[in-house]
Formats: C-alpha cells, structure tokens, sequence
C-alpha cells in the first residue's frame, strides 16, 4: 500500500493555506480537513459535532442513489444534529445546470443552512458547491465514487449560456472518502476516474506548449503533481480486477491530488485542455445515446483517445516541415473573420464562441512571435510530445484491456458529433493547445485528417 500523495501536497501549505511557489505565485487551498479511510462516515459526523457542535442547520444533497450507498449511513451518524435537504431521484441521471444550482441555492436559503453537505460523486458535489458559493455558506463533499478529481477542485462543472463548462464554485473545506462506499461504487464510475485523469498527459504537454510558445504562466510543481496523479490512476487500473480495496484507494487518491492541484492553481490548467472541450461538447450538445456511459470521466477519456492520432501527426508533421513565416503571414492577413465562416452547428453556442474569441490576442504581430518561439523550442517540444504521447497510448491500451469504453459507437456519439467540434476547439474554448499550435503552422488539416482517420466508417 502506498502513501497518500495528496496529503504530501497538503503539507507543503502552511495554517492559513497560502504556499509561497517557486513559480513565482502564491497557491491557496481551503481544505481543513481531508478523511479517507474505512468509517469516514462516522469519523465526518464526530467531526462535525466537534467543530459545530448542535447548532448549525446542515441541508444535505444526495440522489435516490447516493442516499443508500452513504446518505443514510452518514445521517444515522450525526444523531440528533439539524438538517434537511433534498433527494434527488436516481434515474434518469441528474444534469447539472446554473438553473438547477439556483433552484438548490433559494432551497437551502430558505431551510436557514449554515453548512451545505453533497453526497455523491461528480455532479452532486458540483451543484453544491456552486450553492456554497451563491449563499457564502460553507461546504463538506462526501465522495460516493472515485469517478473525477472534482471534489478537491475550485470550481464546478455545470451547463450554462448553452453550454457545459468549467464555473467559479467554493471549494469544499471538509472531504470524506469512506473507502468501504468507494470500493463499493459501480464498476463505470471507476473507469471514470481512469478516463478522467487520462486527460492529464495531454494537458502536461500543452501547458508546456503554451509556455514555450506565448509565455504562459506555468508552475511545475503543479503541473507535475497533476501527471503523477495520471501515472498513480495507471496503477490502480492495473489493480481493479485482482484487488479492487485498493484499486479505490489509489484511485481516490490520485482524484483527490488531481483536485487539488487545480484549487492551487485557480483553475484546470493542470488537468484539462482540448480533449475536455470535446467532452464538454458532447455533454451540451447531447451527443450520449447510451446513457449507461454518459459520464464525465468516460467521455473525457474517449475524447483523450480520439485526439492522440491528432497529436500525433501534428508533432510528426511540424517536426519534419519548417514553416515558412513570410507564407504563414501572408494567409494571415487574407483571413476572413471568423464571424463570418462560423459553422453551421455551432450556431446554437454562438455566446460560447463568442466569449471565447473575445479573450484572444489575435493580431499578426502576435502570431510572428509565436512562430518565433515554435522555431526555437521546436525539437525540445516535439522529444516531449513523444514521450507523453507514447505514455498516453500504453495507457489507452491498457484501459481497453479492462474494458474502458473508448468506441465513439459504443457510446453513441456519431462521427459527424466528434469531428466538428475538433474542427472548431479553438473557438471553443480560448486555452492555448496543440490545437492553437496547428492553426499558429497552418496544419490544421492534418489534426482534421487524423482524426477522421481514427473514426469508424
């Protein structure tokens, strides 16, 4: 059994949460305190009658689901303590959207609640976390599942302005992983965690790339903490079948320093880039057919799949084609806007794309620096895309030895659904990726190319 990583992170915090970084930027967590063990139930409801004694109203959070697998048992633990809340039903699958946050939020403010608990994986610990923040109240997260690294994070993944994304949420100040319920959790929601830090490779690379070629804020530790959450999630796959206790545990564990990595950072630099805005899609679009794999994890990690022969030919192509910048410029300056050649299906997100595009820098001057400093760091990027990628793919393999669902077909997401927004990333979402990079070298059709190859049909 190995040690907690997350708890080594934690420790480099001081009292007040604050680390003076190497990175030149001062972290912050909120967490007071993390439980994950067998009867963490019992330990968070001793926990709470120790720090808030009998007053306090709770408003608890839980679905039809997540009620019998912890909701219930953690209620019976806190005694005679206030609360209220609400069940939400366990079929079909919640959707998290801003509406229903502040549906949730006027519920909790009219119950008087001085503390918000959610009970339940992703979705549930999101919604409150989002009503944490609209009230100003406070927030424990009890984890049923170690299907996302979103209950450590920041912020909260909902669907609003049409589309599902990232939004400032309150991080939650209590964590409680019973590891006998996560264990227990639904063999999907596992290899939803392993689809969901999948993501973490492609987005190690393309930190690196953005800070090589526009100088974007970067912080190593950060950004090394979140991939050796990845190569920790590798092992507890390697676990699930022969041992599961701990495969949870592993698993729990890189989810939660995953999480965490993002709250320092402010945001999910650390562990989300293209192959999350094709997820997002997917998600706000309703792409999912089969609703048995709409999950975040697995679809992010079908994505992650999808967009490593993209990668992969683009590294390929830029390190055996040198742009010519005069060329490159030229085509720049006859581009039309993009209001003007907007796809078709991207109409319903125009809001998104336009939020999007308005936070660019898109001038020539700009792009000459950029091609300039590709020019410089080209060898070095391409040797690290190599490695990455090469891990990404060993991992891809052995996830689909374990039956992780990465076929397009499977879950129901038809190609003409995954090939446009690959088209469109960057005007989806304004994070510098190696997708930005190909448009920067002119090389967009050869992600295009690659990725329609990897399709069925």
């Amino acid at each position: 059994m190995h040690d907690f990583h997350y708890k080594d992170f934690i420790a480099r915090f001081d009292p007040a949460g604050n680390l003076a970084c190497a990175c030149g930027r001062t972290h912050h967590l909120d967490i007071k305190s993390v439980i994950v063990s067998r009867g963490a139930l019992e330990q968070a409801a001793e926990l709470l009658e120790r720090n808030r004694g009998g007053s306090g109203r709770l408003w608890v959070l839980s679905d039809e689901n997540t009620e019998a697998a912890a909701g219930r048992r953690f209620k019976a633990a806190l005694g005679r303590h206030p609360l209220t809340g609400r069940v939400l039903a366990g079929t079909p699958k919640v959707h998290p959207t801003e509406d229903l946050a502040t549906e949730l939020a006027e519920e909790a403010r009219r119950a008087s609640a001085g503390l918000l608990v959610s009970v339940g994986s992703g979705v549930l610990s999101d919604l409150v976390k989002r009503v944490s923040l609209k009230l100003g109240v406070p927030n424990w997260c009890v984890a049923t599942a170690p299907s996302v690294d979103a209950y450590s994070s920041g912020t909260s993944a909902l669907s609003f302005s049409n589309f599902h994304g990232s939004i400032a949420a309150r991080a939650s100040e209590v964590i409680v992983c019973d590891l006998e319920v996560m264990e227990k959790a639904p063999r999907d929601m596992h290899l939803s965690g392993l689809g969901d830090l999948l993501a973490k490779y492609l987005a190690f690379l393309d930190w690196n790339l953005a800070l090589a070629v526009t100088r974007e804020h970067y912080c190593a530790l950060v950004s090394d903490l979140a991939l050796q959450s990845a190569r920790t999630a590798l092992s507890a796959a390697r676990h699930l079948a022969r041992d599961p206790a701990e495969a949870a545990r592993t698993l729990t564990d890189a989810a939660l320093t995953s999480g965490f990595a993002m709250q320092a950072i402010g945001g999910s630099r650390s562990a989300a880039t293209a192959e999350h805005t094709l997820a997002h899609f997917w998600e706000s679009a309703h792409c999912v057919r089969n609703s048995r794999w709409d999950l975040h994890g697995i679809l992010t990690g079908a994505a992650s799949r999808l967009l490593l022969p993209a990668y992969r030919a683009l590294f390929r192509t830029a390190r055996e084609h040198a742009v010519d910048d005069r060329s490159r410029l030229a085509a720049f300056d006859s581009e039309r806007p993009w209001q003007e050649t907007l796809e078709e299906g991207l109409r319903p997100f125009l809001a998104k794309v336009t939020e999007e595009m308005a936070g660019r820098r898109h001038d020539r001057g700009e792009l000459a620096l950029r091609l300039e400093s590709w020019r410089a760091e080209r060898t070095r990027l391409c040797g690290l895309a190599d490695d990455l990628l090469g891990e990404l793919s060993a991992a891809v393999d052995l996830l689909a030895g374990i039956g992780f669902p990465f076929s397009l077909q499977e879950i129901g997401v038809r190609p003409e659904e995954a090939l446009l927004p690959l088209r469109n990333i960057r005007l989806l979402r304004r994070r510098y990726s190696t997708f930005d990079l190909a448009y920067d070298l002119g090389m967009e059709e050869v992600m295009q190319e690659a990725g329609r190859a990897a399709l069925p049909g």
